[in-house]
């Protein structure tokens, strides 16, 4: 993003990519990590100054925010498997380490 002068999308001059449309989900939910287990991405960071101008770029956009679920709602969501209550076959293969092919569902509660 720096080698284009402009941290504003990854093509620069304001223009999204498939890369910044790809990466947006994980950026977005990185406030689960935070509430869930107390890291913080540290923005303020001289390093991560472009990713801090990036990411207030993308998410500023109407286009973008139209797209994005309620923070709270999510973090009701995903708690179930932030705290391992989740019950369902990919949350039972989660706890267990394998793939959720691998569970037979007349042996596995859920």
């Amino acid at each position: 993003m720096e080698k284009n002068g402009d941290a504003r999308g990854f093509l620069g001059e304001g223009r999204l990519s498939n890369t910044d449309v790809a990466l947006m989900p994980w950026a977005f939910r990185y406030y689960i990590f935070e509430h869930y287990r107390g890291y913080t991405i540290p923005v303020d960071e001289p390093e991560l100054h472009a990713y801090k101008v990036w990411f207030d770029f993308v998410f500023s956009l109407e286009s973008v925010k139209r797209t994005l679920p309620d923070k709270d709602k999510y973090l009701e969501h995903i708690g179930k498997y932030a705290d391992s209550s989740a019950r369902s076959k990919v949350a039972n293969a989660v706890r267990r380490g394998v793939a959720a092919h691998e569970i037979e569902d007349d042996k596995d509660t859920y």
